[in-house]
């Protein structure tokens, strides 16, 4: 028995007009694999729910109903799953259209490769699958860089304001530095520099809240502008309301 995983069952679908071929490639399909297999034999018997059901499927390229040029771009709109499809046309030309047409393989019907289906099946499957995997992994990282994206923009945003105020307390540090012998100016440096220390505690607040926050691990690159703006008017809201 062909195994991709011990513990894996490949589900089949076959659509095939021939039932004894049907019949053939059912057989040495259960001989070899572990698999679980539904048979339809034209377009009409075909529903979603048999799509739904395979992980690749066996399409019979000379259906009465529909040739498999047709029927292909169709299942290819309903599910991603590998196709395979087989054919007694033996031309490039049909290959070629085959494959274009989004197929994952094809075979050409004969007793011979009857048998070699099964192997066929694995490594299409196979293939399929590792293909998942990279594509994953690809997603994966392209989220990662939108989450280091997402906070530098924040950070960015938040060290813009935290500088304002640290700037404006230094000053106003420096001047009361300068004229120590006048306490009303004094008072009033040191009650802006209050303010100015109030405003950095709301911004590392926010700060804290946003890194914490799920908007920052689910954020969408194309909502980072938008994630920016929200945090800008939050924080301009809240220090408006700093006396």
């Amino acid at each position: 028995m062909i195994e991709i995983d011990a513990n894996d069952q490949i589900r089949i679908l076959i659509i095939e007009h021939d039932e004894d071929h049907a019949f053939l490639e059912e057989d040495i399909l259960r001989e070899q694999l572990n698999c679980e297999i539904r048979v339809i034999y034209d377009r009409a018997s075909l529903r979603e729910d048999d799509l739904f059901f395979a992980d690749i499927v066996l399409l019979d390229n000379t259906l009465p109903d529909a040739p498999g040029d047709e029927l292909l771009p169709y299942i290819k709109t309903k599910t991603d799953v590998p196709v395979v499809v087989l054919t007694g046309d033996e031309q490039v030309e049909t290959a070629v259209h085959i494959l274009r047409g989004g197929a994952s393989d094809f075979v050409i019907k004969s007793p011979h490769n009857v048998a070699l289906l099964p192997r066929t099946v694995a490594r299409v499957l196979e293939e399929y699958r590792t293909q998942k995997i990279i594509e994953k992994e690809i997603k994966e990282k392209e989220e990662l860089n939108t989450k280091i994206e997402t906070l530098h923009q924040i950070l960015t945003t938040l060290a813009h304001y935290i500088n304002n105020s640290t700037s404006t307390i230094s000053g106003y540090a420096q001047l009361c530095e300068q004229d120590i012998f006048n306490p009303k100016r004094y008072e009033k440096l040191v009650y802006i520099s209050i303010k100015e220390t109030k405003k950095i505690t709301l911004v590392l607040k926010e700060l804290e809240k946003y890194v914490s926050s799920m908007d920052i691990r689910t954020t969408n690159y194309l909502n980072v502008p938008n994630a920016m703006f929200a945090i800008e008017d939050e924080i301009k809201r809240k220090m408006a309301l700093i006396n």
